[in-house]
């Protein structure tokens, strides 16, 4: 009977056919991809703040020989938990190969120093083409800026601090087309005909973090470490059929993150990694740069 139930329930999804699916095994279905929405939201701001820091917490200024910046390409990723929708997948009959998502980061990085003031400011842009990992798609678009003011300068003894405030944005769709072959959990009745459908979630977040950072130049290396406190405000929606689900919400983050940097004359090779110890998400990234 439940077999049947779910049969009915899902037909009618897909094939928006059979008007009697109003039971427990479609709530469930729903509730699943509700519950990947609250996933989506809980990871995506530490997706749009994996990239952006640079070993130097002050790279210096412009007005000066040689004049302070630096360009350069970024790789991030951040965790991007996908459980709920394996489960929503899963009651289909068909399979979700991935338990969870590395969300990549990519992007164009650049800095410049300030004048009179000891101040730098940097950007980031970048994202991803629509790709197909294991059978879902992903496309991504990324952005942000952020200024940082020096504190200590780095010199012969003492350490480089800096303290900054950026904005961030990250966007994207994640989409997965169900087979009609795949969905073993449905018994279509006789006479239906029943289309690949596409389920689709789209998503973005506005981040906006305070952070302090210090580092210390040795010579060949950079080490660095710093904190940040973030504000977020997120949005995610699936499409699936007829069916439309909006969720919001409001966020705070506190990350902890460090690495160091690679010197080698005029380029810079940047690894860093980072923890959220509100959320308890993880993230990476590897930059390299030229910087003056």
């Amino acid at each position: 009977m439940k077999k049947k139930l779910l049969s009915i329930a899902l037909v009618s999804i897909f094939a928006l056919t059979v008007v009697s699916a109003q039971d427990a095994e479609l709530a469930k279905f729903n509730d699943a991809l509700t519950g990947f929405l609250g996933e989506v939201n809980d990871a995506l701001p530490d997706n749009a703040v994996v990239g952006g820091t640079w070993s130097d917490a002050y790279i210096g200024q412009i007005v000066g020989i040689p004049p302070h910046f630096g360009i350069g390409l970024a790789v991030g990723v951040s965790q991007f938990p996908v459980k709920a929708l394996k489960e929503a997948v899963a009651l289909t009959g068909a399979k979700l190969p991935i338990e969870e998502l590395g969300l990549p980061n990519v992007a164009l990085e650049g800095r410049i120093g300030g004048f009179i003031l000891p101040f730098d400011i940097g950007f980031r842009v970048g994202g991803l083409p629509k790709q197909t990992l294991k059978g879902a798609g992903l496309e991504l678009l990324n952005f942000g800026v952020d200024v940082r003011y020096a504190l200590l300068k780095d010199n012969l003894i003492m350490p480089g601090i800096s303290v900054g405030l950026g904005y961030y944005h990250s966007s994207g769709a994640i989409s997965y087309t169900f087979n009609t072959t795949q969905l073993t959990a449905v018994e279509i009745p006789a006479g239906y005909t029943v289309e690949d459908q596409e389920l689709k979630i789209d998503f973005g977040t506005n981040v906006i973090e305070a952070k302090a950072q210090v580092s210390k130049n040795l010579i060949f290396i950079t080490p660095y470490a710093g904190a940040a406190v973030y504000t977020a405000i997120t949005e995610s929606t699936y499409t699936l059929a007829s069916e439309t689900n909006t969720a919001n919400k409001s966020s705070f983050g506190m990350r902890v993150f460090g690495g160091t940097s690679i010197n080698l004359l005029v380029l810079k090779l940047d690894v860093s990694g980072m923890y959220n110890v509100l959320s308890q998400n993880w993230g990476g990234n590897v930059g390299l740069r030229v910087q003056l």
